[in-house]
C-alpha cells in the first residue's frame, strides 16, 4: 500500500474505533446488576443494531456479527497479503471448528457458520467424508483434520485443543510477518498461554511428555523450557527473564500461591491492549487496521466474560479482578 493509502484507511479506522465502548460503559457493565441490566446497556451502544438484528439467534450471534463486521470493513481497506490471508484464514480455522466439531460429535456438520475465508465451507464438510478433497485444504487444516479424525470419540477438549493449536499457527504464519508491534502479537499470546496451561496442571501427575504436548509452540520459551520449569517450581522466574512480561510473572507467582489466576489472565489481556494501543500510532502501516479488528475481537471476548458472569451471580469485585477494563 502507499503511504497516501495507508493514511486514508487509518482516517477510516479511526472513525471506526469510536464504536469500540468506552471506560464509562465498561464501567456501566462491570456493575451491573444482572445479565438483563449489561443486555440493556449494550443495546444503546454500537451494539445495539446487531441485538436486534440477531434477537432470535441471540447475544453471541450478534458478538460474531460484530467481528464479521471488523473484518469486512479492513478487508477493504488492506491489500497487504498477510493482512488479509490472516483475517480469512482466521475466519476458516474458525467455520472448521464449528463444522468438525459437529462431525466429531456424530451430527451431521450443518451447524451455523461465518462467511468463508479462503477455504468455502462446502470445502470444510467435505473433506470430512472425503480423502480426495482432503488434499485441498492447506497443509496446516489438513494436518489439524487428520489428528482429529485419528482419535476414538474425542472428547469436546481434545478437539478444542487441536483447533486451537491451528488457531494459534495459523495467526503466527500471517500476522507474525506484520510490522512492529502487531507481529509480537501471536508469540505473546503462546507465551501467555503456554504459562497459563502450566500453572493451571501443576498438581496433575502428567509425563513431561503429556504436558509438553499440551503446550503451544512458537512462544518466547519453547515448551520442553516451560515444563523443565514446571518441573523445577520456577515458572515465574522463567517468565521474568523475557523482558515486557515482568507484571505477568509477578501475577503468575501470585496466582501459584492463590489458585486463582484470574490476576494473571488480566494482566496477560493487559499486555495485548497495550500492544494494540500502540500498533494503533503506526500510520503508515497496516498496524492500526490490525489493531481496530485485534481490539473488536478482545471486547467481544470481555462481553462474553460480563454476561456469563452476571448470568451467574458473581460478583463486580471478581469480574475486575479478571478484566481489564474500567
Amino acid at each position: 500500500m502507499s503511504n497516501s493509502s495507508y493514511v486514508y484507511a487509518s482516517g477510516r479506522v479511526s472513525g471506526l474505533e469510536e464504536s469500540l465502548l468506552s471506560k464509562r460503559i465498561w464501567n456501566q457493565l462491570l456493575t451491573a446488576d444482572d445479565k438483563d441490566e449489561v443486555l440493556r446497556i449494550l443495546g444503546e451502544t454500537w451494539y445495539g443494531t446487531l441485538l436486534q438484528v440477531e434477537k432470535e439467534s441471540g447475544f453471541e450471534a450478534a458478538l460474531k456479527g460484530a467481528v464479521s463486521l471488523a473484518e469486512e470493513e479492513l478487508l477493504e481497506l488492506s491489500d497487504e497479503p498477510a493482512f488479509r490471508d490472516g483475517i480469512l484464514l482466521r475466519r476458516d480455522v474458525r467455520n472448521a471448528r464449528y463444522i468438525w466439531k459437529s462431525f466429531a460429535s456424530g451430527n451431521d456438520g450443518e451447524v451455523e457458520v461465518e462467511a468463508a475465508g479462503l477455504i468455502p465451507t462446502d470445502v470444510l464438510k467435505r473433506v470430512w467424508g472425503d480423502d480426495l478433497e482432503v488434499d485441498s485444504l492447506p497443509e496446516l487444516f489438513k494436518a489439524a483434520l487428520e489428528e482429529i479424525q485419528a482419535l476414538h470419540s474425542p472428547a469436546a477438549v481434545e478437539l478444542d485443543k487441536i483447533l486451537d493449536k491451528l488457531a494459534a499457527k495459523v495467526e503466527s504464519n500471517n500476522l507474525g510477518q506484520m510490522t512492529q508491534p502487531v507481529c509480537t502479537i501471536p508469540k505473546v499470546k503462546i507465551e501467555l498461554r503456554n504459562f497459563l496451561i502450566a500453572s493451571r496442571n501443576r498438581s496433575e501427575e502428567l509425563s513431561p511428555v503429556v504436558m509438553q504436548s499440551m503446550l503451544f509452540s512458537g512462544g518466547y520459551h519453547s515448551t520442553s523450557e516451560v515444563v523443565e520449569a514446571l518441573r523445577t517450581n520456577k515458572l515465574p522466574q522463567l517468565l521474568q527473564e523475557t523482558a515486557g512480561f515482568e507484571m505477568a510473572a509477578s501475577a503468575l507467582e501470585a496466582g501459584l500461591e492463590s489458585g486463582s489466576f484470574l490476576a494473571f489472565q488480566r494482566e496477560s489481556d493487559s499486555m495485548l491492549l497495550d500492544i494494540l494501543e500502540r500498533a494503533k500510532s503506526q500510520m503508515f502501516s497496516s498496524g492500526p487496521l490490525a489493531a481496530y479488528v485485534l481490539a473488536r475481537e478482545l471486547e467481544t471476548s470481555h462481553l462474553k466474560l460480563i454476561v456469563a458472569g452476571k448470568a451467574a451471580g458473581i460478583d463486580t469485585s471478581r469480574l475486575t479482578t479478571r478484566i481489564p477494563r474500567g
